[in-house]
């Protein structure tokens, strides 16, 4: 099934007796053409009737699509969840609330985001054993996550993270947790700090860069540089997400 660019109704809720919707194509149009930049050029997927093991499906992304929490939502809006195999888990990193049928492509962006560092890791995989010394980096897709960060030192379980809100003048927090996951006040936890940003209602933006800790104000994206230089690769992973 088509959801983006296509001429059929979007799909605004799941049908009866099926988990998810797994994502089996999701290309943006980068920066190669000045012109088209960010332009969905395909968004596809097909329907899942059972929840499969996360194990045997790594790097697998799936859209869950809900009814909005109201007495009588209406039809032409869904709250869509992004979930991701990984680690053994179906970790959320995304979640949108209230969409209008253009929500494929709001949500486009950020699978494609995450598909492509798996790819990514993938064909890099046969030419850099390991790259240095040291197990190969497990988070998002070999760029470098915050289960490795946690895994040398450079931050702790429970250590505080702060997004300073632009033009809101908000100021949200989250927590490290062991797991390898940013958890929010409310306790969503994120495998992706972007996914974090993007509930707390900061869509496009860039989470490794926005997260901050509360005790030296360095952002998580520095950490990961520091994390990849010790290990001899590139301080900043070709695409950000």
């Amino acid at each position: 099934m088509i959801l983006a660019p296509s001429v059929a109704p979007t799909p605004m809720r799941q049908p009866e007796n099926t988990w998810a919707l797994l994502v089996v194509a999701a290309d943006v149009l980068d920066d190669t053409d000045p012109n088209r930049e960010g332009e969905v050029a395909l968004f596809a997927g097909c329907w899942l009737p059972d929840q499969p093991q996360a194990a045997v499906c790594e790097g697998d992304l799936v859209l869950v699509l809900t009814a909005p929490n109201d007495e009588s939502p209406p039809d032409d809006e869904v709250d869509v969840e992004m979930l991701l195999a990984h680690g053994n888990r179906w970790m959320r990193v995304g979640e949108w609330e209230g969409m209008d049928p253009r929500w494929p492509w709001t949500v486009a962006m950020t699978a494609a985001a995450i598909m492509g560092l798996h790819v990514e890791a993938t064909e890099t995989a046969s030419f850099m054993p390991g790259a240095t010394a040291g197990r190969p980096l497990r988070g998002w897709g070999g760029n470098g996550g915050l289960v490795d960060l946690l895994a040398t030192g450079l931050i702790h379980t429970g250590e505080e993270f702060i997004w300073d809100r632009p033009g809101r003048g908000a100021r949200h927090t989250a927590r490290i947790n062991s797991d390898g996951t940013l958890v929010l006040v409310d306790g969503r936890a994120y495998v992706n700090p972007s996914g974090a940003l993007t509930a707390l209602g900061g869509k496009h933006q860039n989470g490794w860069k926005a997260w901050k800790r509360t005790s030296d104000g360095r952002t998580l994206g520095d950490l990961r540089a520091d994390l990849r230089a010790r290990r001899g690769q590139t301080t900043e992973p070709r695409r950000e997400l």
